[in-house]
């Protein structure tokens, strides 16, 4: 079976939707699939073309299709037509597998080649919804069409959580055709580097140690938590970067919390293991469905550590966590709800220990990505055997 990914970008471009690509592509090609991918090229220190190949030897076909820069977070490629007929003309797929969103996807309807194979949809996230950045529910309404078009013509799609198939309303005429495999990853990724100075950003005097992970966007929350932390004895590391970081750093010197809060900006992967392993538990104050699932929260329940999240109705990320067990919800946008909370959890050292168990128990019971690519796999060999009944 040969599976050609259509993608938005691609390691080592950070998010969980890249991430999560990586494993699934490297984890299906070990069990017989060959993968291939095209995605655009995040920016101009990475490679377009096939020149970097062989920095990924799970891949059988692999391209990066120049942008000309972005409108409402989407890459803006004209180039990715030629480069999705390429890669059907060469590595001759058996299936498509289309990441959304992203509009160069929609270069599939206009393919004669891409209409002669069967296609399947995964929905990492909507498009647009009422709290959603304004830009993006500006653009919606000419996205819509050709993403109602892919959807009538994909022969299934994968939704990675319940909350979230049951909340979208774009998803809301195909429900049939829909399931539910949640997102997973290769715990292997999150071995600390020995020589990573992560205990430098907490300091050595027992404070309870809360870290925060991924692109520094409104929708995460994290203005919230850095006014909550600053209320407490906390201390709280933030990693990564963003539109938000000037508005950040900013209200934390304000607050006058500059020795209690780190930005740290953008870090490698080893860097992030290393701040995982030394944190207590991960905060993700999201505010609205932008937070489809909540990969950071994955990554610490593979490390062993609970996490701190919004009840957002509709989101995966309640669903990931449950409350009181593998870690703790709080209302989104409630900064004294959250202050609460991590008062509380600083005096309860033992309950963090406890729920940092149950979640690491119950990421390999269900999102490892051995078993997330068993589940896609059988049901990329169910589409093709009905596509081969037909």
């Amino acid at each position: 079976m040969k599976i050609m990914h259509l993608g938005k970008f691609f390691h080592p471009s950070h998010g969980g939707i890249e991430t999560f690509l990586l494993d699934l592509a490297r984890a299906s090609q070990a069990k017989g699939v060959e993968q291939g991918l095209v995605v655009h090229a995040q920016n101009d220190r990475q490679r377009t073309g096939y020149t970097d190949l062989s920095e990924f030897p799970f891949l059988r076909y692999f391209e990066r299709v120049p942008s000309l820069g972005s409108l409402g977070y989407a890459p803006i490629s004209p180039g990715f037509a030629p480069a999705l007929n390429r890669a059907l003309q060469s590595f001759k797929p058996d299936l498509l597998y289309l990441h959304l969103p992203n509009p160069s996807a929609f270069w599939v309807l206009t393919s004669a080649r891409a209409r002669r194979i069967p296609w399947m949809v995964h929905w990492h996230a909507d498009a647009a919804d009422l709290e959603f950045a304004r830009i993006v529910r500006a653009l919606y309404p000419a996205y819509f069409p050709f993403e109602q078009a892919l959807l009538k013509r994909a022969a299934a799609v994968v939704v990675s959580s319940p909350p979230y198939l049951g909340h979208s309303r774009a998803l809301h005429r195909w429900q049939e055709k829909c399931r539910v495999v949640p997102l997973g990853l290769d715990p292997a990724r999150l071995a600390p580097g020995l020589s990573d100075p992560a205990e430098a950003c907490w300091g050595s005097d027992g404070r309870l140690r809360v870290l925060g992970l991924g692109r520094l966007a409104a929708y995460k929350g994290f203005g919230g938590m850095v006014q909550s932390v600053a209320q407490t004895k906390a201390r709280l590391v933030i990693a990564g970067d963003g539109e938000e970081r000037a508005r950040l750093v900013e209200s934390v010197a304000k607050l006058g919390a500059s020795d209690q809060i780190s930005l740290v900006g953008a870090v490698s992967d080893a860097k992030r293991n290393a701040l995982l392993a030394t944190c207590d538990l991960v905060c993700l104050p999201s505010l609205n469905r932008a937070e489809a699932f909540g990969i950071s929260v994955l990554e610490a329940m593979a490390m062993g550590k609970p996490a701190l999240v919004s009840n957002l109705p509709g989101s995966g990320l309640p669903w990931l966590v449950r409350d009181g067990q593998t870690g703790w919800h709080v209302s989104p946008g409630d900064v004294a709800g959250l202050t609460a909370a991590i008062q509380r959890l600083d005096q309860q050292r033992g309950a963090i220990t406890r729920a940092g168990a149950r979640a690491r128990a119950r990421f390999k019971k269900r999102f490892h990505i051995a078993t997330v690519a068993d589940q896609i796999i059988a049901l990329q060999r169910e589409v093709l055997d009905a596509t081969q009944r037909q």
